[in-house]
């Protein structure tokens, strides 16, 4: 079966943005791209409101526009690719998430025409994720050349071998460096730094040194597996979320994990620190599912 990569579309500079996103990376996986614009028909709230009876037949002439305006745009970058459009009835979020079912990636744009100017990442990227079975990139920061550099945030007190996986065989296909990157806060709470300031930086870099140790044994059966891809391990004492947000300023891509729900809701629990890069990131962000 063919690989398929998913990008939702509805004409906003994000979402353009995320289908030469989707183009690109389906290229690099020689899949097909299915682009997907979802509209919301709101049916009347009580017999006694009108609603015209063409109403939606003139929405879902829209959307079909939308969908075919986006397939022509990526066919136009990408001359022989399979691509196809779909038109989804339904909440926005939902509908996204279920088109990706099955597909190896699912690419958004950060904002969509409806999201405020100020804002950081819409909500509908942010419901999206947040019921997502397949990774999913989200195109933000700032556009630039390839800066073959992909980062990897790692989680050393749990690492998750789907996260360790994707991120190197990105790397493998982009033919890019891979940073590994694990901070860890050391925060001595109220211990009076100017008495003992010495023993501080000691056990600090104690601590650090043994985090290193432990990502090197980590990533040495990856490193084995993919001996292609160069990776650094880089280990920082300071706030993981402002950490990695830094990273992302020298990256083509950040890549990050979350938890599937182990209750009857689908999707993913996205923690705090993934949440704040996904809304500072400069460069686009994938969220890997993870047992």
């Amino acid at each position: 079966m063919k690989s398929t990569v998913v990008v939702g579309y509805d004409h906003s500079p994000s979402s353009e943005r995320a289908l030469i996103a989707a183009g690109r990376e389906a290229a690099w996986r020689d899949a097909g791209v299915t682009v997907v614009h979802v509209f919301h028909y709101v049916s009347a709230p009580s017999p006694m409101f009108y609603v015209p009876a063409d109403l939606e037949a003139a929405l879902k002439d829209a959307a079909e526009g939308a969908a075919a305006d986006g397939m022509a745009l990526v066919r136009g970058r990408y001359p022989g690719m399979t691509v196809e459009a779909r038109v989804i009835a339904g909440p926005a979020g939902e509908g996204l998430a279920e088109a990706a079912r099955g597909a190896d990636l699912l690419v958004l744009g950060s904002r969509g025409r409806g999201g405020f100017t100020g804002l950081l990442l819409g909500s509908v990227s942010m419901r999206t994720l947040s019921l997502a079975s397949c990774p999913t990139m989200i195109v933000r920061g700032t556009p630039r050349e390839p800066l073959d550099a992909i980062v990897l945030a790692l989680d050393v007190r749990d690492p998750a071998d789907e996260v360790l996986e994707y991120a190197f065989a990105e790397a493998s296909r982009r033919g890019a460096r891979l940073r590994v990157v694990n901070a860890w806060d050391q925060d001595w709470g109220a211990v009076d730094r100017a008495e003992i300031d010495a023993e501080v930086d000691r056990a600090t870099a104690r601590a650090l040194a043994d985090v290193r140790g432990t990502v090197e044994s980590v990533l040495r059966p990856w490193r084995a597996r993919f001996p292609g891809v160069h990776s650094d391990v880089e280990v920082s004492n300071g706030a993981p979320g402002a950490v990695l947000t830094a990273a992302t300023a020298d990256a083509d891509l950040i890549i990050t994990g979350a938890r599937r729900r182990r209750d009857r809701h689908p999707g993913l629990r996205l923690g705090p620190v993934t949440q704040t890069v996904l809304h500072h990131a400069d460069c686009p962000v994938v969220v890997v599912p993870r047992a």
